[in-house]
């Protein structure tokens, strides 16, 4: 690993989200407040907020509107102010339906929202592990029930709509080939034991978050919606802070010397959601694709494509019909 992180090149000003919607998730602090504050200084018409409270999307709105290059625009942003916690299944479904039913175009979906941790968690709700719900699940359940909406915006504006997922380039710390799911054993299954559970859990998360976008962007035309992940690299935000002392200070020591400010790293949220066809499937490493040398092996080709089953099964279950309407169905 480099002492020192490439320099990300600032955002074209040129680039322009206007008459565009947009949502956010976990667009209340850390990367997800710095590219809600880049669309919106890129002229994003309608802007949502997706945030576990009314308080803090309220705080955040003003603060977006406050900014001097926001406020020199002729045109300000609509910004809303959705709920969801993506922890709680009952939220996403709520959330998913709100859109559905009040937001009549949708043509960036940013899944930015995640978790980290070294400590077993589990959802209030259904009593699955937190970061596999937060990073993954709740993340493909949204992707699915928004699919059909992303795909008509497209279609009426001629203009592609975008699925993006923060994922990461530490995927390969990931536990799968120390510790191959069996056969005998359903994928979901295997990562919600406790036994199964350790220090990798967050790159874990990761590869199944690449995973679900390699197998939904080979049923999705992108020219209608380019689905990808992207990584920002060591980013400052708070991710690290309900860490363990004995790691959050070391951690904190690493990123005092390597992280990017937030502002700089999102720049590579919003370089994913504006690029090309090549990113589709793909995981983008700041503004290149970035392959996991694991998705290529069989054992990583089978376990995705049963992963990719399970997670159709439970989208269904999830919001019946969804994955018909998504035309995800085969």
């Amino acid at each position: 690993m480099p002492l020192f992180q490439p320099t990300v090149p600032p955002l074209p000003s040129s680039l322009s989200f206007a008459g565009k919607t947009a949502v956010v998730t976990g667009a209340n602090a850390g990367l997800g407040r710095a590219a809600s504050l880049h669309l919106a200084q890129h002229q994003i018409s309608t802007l949502i907020l997706a945030v576990r409270t009314q308080k803090t999307g309220e705080e955040t709105k003003a603060a977006l509107l406050a900014d001097p290059v926001v406020g020199a625009l002729q045109t300000k942003p609509t910004i809303l102010i959705f709920e969801l916690d993506l922890a709680r299944p009952s939220s996403v479904g709520s959330f998913a339906a709100k859109i559905v039913a009040e937001v009549p175009t949708l043509n960036i979906l940013l899944l930015n929202a995640g978790l980290g941790g070294v400590k077993w968690r589990t959802t209030p709700e259904t009593g699955t592990e937190i970061m596999f719900q937060v990073n993954f699940l709740s993340n493909a359940m949204l992707s699915v029930r928004l699919l059909p909406l992303l795909r008509s915006s497209a279609e009426r504006s001629g203009s592609k709509s975008y699925i993006c997922t923060v994922g990461s380039r530490a995927q390969p710390l990931h536990s799968y080939t120390r510790k191959p799911v069996p056969d005998t054993v359903d994928v979901f299954a295997f990562i919600n034991d406790r036994a199964n559970f350790g220090l990798e859990r967050y790159s874990d998360s990761k590869v199944l978050v690449s995973m679900w976008v390699r197998e939904l962007a080979k049923r999705t035309d992108p020219a209608v919606v380019t689905v990808n992940n992207v990584c920002p690299g060591m980013v400052t935000t708070n991710l690290n802070d309900k860490q363990p002392w004995y790691i959050r200070i070391p951690v904190n020591l690493v990123f005092a010397i390597r992280a990017r400010p937030a502002e700089v790293g999102a720049r590579t949220l919003i370089n994913a959601v504006s690029a090309g066809p090549e990113s589709h499937g793909e995981l983008l490493g700041d503004y290149t694709v970035w392959e996991n040398k694991f998705l290529k092996t069989e054992q990583g080709k089978k376990m995705q494509g049963r992963l990719w089953k399970e997670t159709l099964v439970a989208a269904e279950e999830f919001a019946p019909g969804s994955v018909q309407a998504a035309k995800l169905e085969g």
